[in-house]
């Protein structure tokens, strides 16, 4: 993930809203998110980005959150100020999107990191 990513970081989210899109997941209904991050920690790519879009999805349904099995394991924010440890690739528009695609993101590229250090 690391050699094939655009950019990793350690980030802190900012603010997060829905978007127009709506799409499908397998057989879930999802709508775009665009999340913005604050960076604080650069791994790998252009250390100038102090924030960045993040393109992603959450479920369109809040009773599809408690109720399925096997479905996509999408990004939630559990903690106000957590920090993740996310590996990106770029988009054509210039946002940013989970290495490992948009199925299974917060299992492989986006990465709450728990802990209490800030």
């Amino acid at each position: 993930m690391f050699d094939k990513a655009d950019l990793v970081v350690i980030a802190r989210v900012v603010v997060s809203k829905d978007t127009d899109e709506r799409s499908m997941l397998g057989p879930f209904h999802v709508i775009g998110v665009s999340t913005e991050y604050k960076t604080h920690l650069t791994l790998k790519g252009d250390k100038s980005v102090a924030t960045f879009r993040l393109h992603h999805y959450r479920l369109a349904s809040e009773s599809e959150k408690e109720t399925i099995a096997n479905g996509p394991n999408l990004i939630r924010f559990s903690f106000e100020h957590s920090a993740f440890l996310l590996f990106l690739i770029r988009e054509p528009d210039g946002s940013y999107a989970p290495i490992t695609g948009q199925e299974d993101p917060a299992i492989y590229s986006v990465l709450e990191l728990r802990g209490s250090a800030d």
